[in-house]
């Protein structure tokens, strides 16, 4: 659970906030979710400085409310967030998740808009291996709107609808051949409509001990819907949490995306978007198809402070069948951790990340994942 700043909307923005996939609830308990009684309300007001190789150095605020309704499974979650970096890049965001019916329905929606200052490298490994990149700003607004259905315990499914709306300008006019994209790409809109499921097994959603999370979407892109562009993009991801002992958890994840022929540039599979993985700069590489593998231990060190260490690698390529263990990318790096609600038990977090010849620091409420 990438940072809560923009609760997982800006998935749909480029190389945005580092605020991805959020999911919600209370993590008091170590009980089934389905027993957890009514809880009072908890407000998490915060700065949050920021430092992000793709968008710069900044601060962000989030405001969130995390409540359960009389009748409700779960807690919801509602969220409002802000930042500004000194590359002028800046974005705003809403975000409410809710568990209607004793947790039969799952409800996710957003909205955002920003603009992004970043570089773009161009599409392939070797595209980003070079360093070699040109200014852009993407003016972007976006939303999602997701309903899932519970199935059968611990398994929900549903649809899921994703707009993008793009304005892109280079900050110049001569451009190298492999940074050059057609002149639809740079002003554009994207609208999908797709399947979308998740199993979630999980103890708790803020900070999980045990138990699995997985999730995958298959979205179509069509003219029928109103966009520009004709393709499919397949998303998967598979969370895992085991206790060590009481102060020890080792999380995992692995995660792919597809991304048909056809897409624009800026939905494309980015390498280090979607928690996948620190210490790169988000859209440096990226192309039609990428994996990534990470772990993670997290530890309790004293009272409300705790520490992690990760690794992990990944690789981006135009085919997965073009994948190669020599053009692997990998990462690893520490954190800290200070629980700012010990009522839901969500944490600050501060990492440094390492990559293949980049490294990152980064802050954000709750987890990587």
């Amino acid at each position: 659970m990438r940072s809560l700043l923009l609760c997982g909307i800006l998935v749909t923005l480029p190389t945005a906030l580092r605020a991805q996939d959020v999911e919600t609830s209370a993590n008091n308990l170590r009980t089934p979710v389905e027993q957890v009684g009514t809880l009072e309300p908890n407000f998490v007001i915060m700065p949050i400085p920021m430092s992000n190789p793709s968008i710069g150095t900044g601060l962000g605020v989030a405001a969130l409310a995390i409540y359960q309704p009389k009748g409700s499974a779960r807690p919801w979650t509602s969220g409002l967030g802000g930042l500004y970096t000194d590359s002028k890049s800046w974005g705003v965001a809403a975000f409410q998740k809710a568990y209607l019916g004793g947790d039969k329905y799952r409800v996710t929606a957003g909205a955002g808009t920003g603009v992004f200052n970043v570089d773009f490298f161009g599409i392939g490994a070797n595209a980003g291996a070079s360093g070699r990149s040109i200014e852009l700003e993407q003016k972007a607004s976006g939303g999602v709107l997701e309903v899932l259905a519970r199935m059968r315990e611990h398994v929900h499914a549903g649809l899921r609808f994703r707009y993008i709306k793009m304005d892109s300008t280079f900050n110049t006019t001569s451009l190298l051949p492999q940074l050059q994209l057609p002149d639809i790409e740079l002003q554009s809109q994207v609208s999908q409509l797709g399947l979308s499921g998740e199993f979630d097994s999980r103890d708790s959603e803020y900070n999980p001990r045990s138990g699995v999370y997985a999730n995958g979407q298959w979205m179509v892109a069509d003219d029928v819907l109103g966009s520009d562009f004709d393709y499919s993009r397949l998303t998967g991801a598979v969370n895992g949490y085991h206790t060590v002992n009481d102060k020890t958890v080792l999380a995992w994840r692995g995660s792919i995306c597809r991304s048909g022929d056809g897409a624009p540039f800026y939905d494309l599979c980015n390498y280090g978007q979607s928690n996948d993985l620190r210490g790169y700069t988000t859209g440096q590489y990226r192309d039609h198809a990428m994996f990534a593998v990470q772990a993670e231990v997290r530890r309790k060190i004293y009272k409300r402070f705790g520490a992690v260490a990760f690794a992990g690698v990944g690789e981006v390529s135009s085919e997965f069948s073009k994948m190669s263990t020599k053009d692997l990318l990998p990462a690893a790096g520490i954190g800290a951790r200070f629980e700012a609600s010990t009522k839901y038990h969500v944490n600050v977090s501060i990492d440094y990340a390492v990559g293949d010849g980049t490294s990152a620091l980064y802050f954000y409420v709750g987890e990587a994942f």
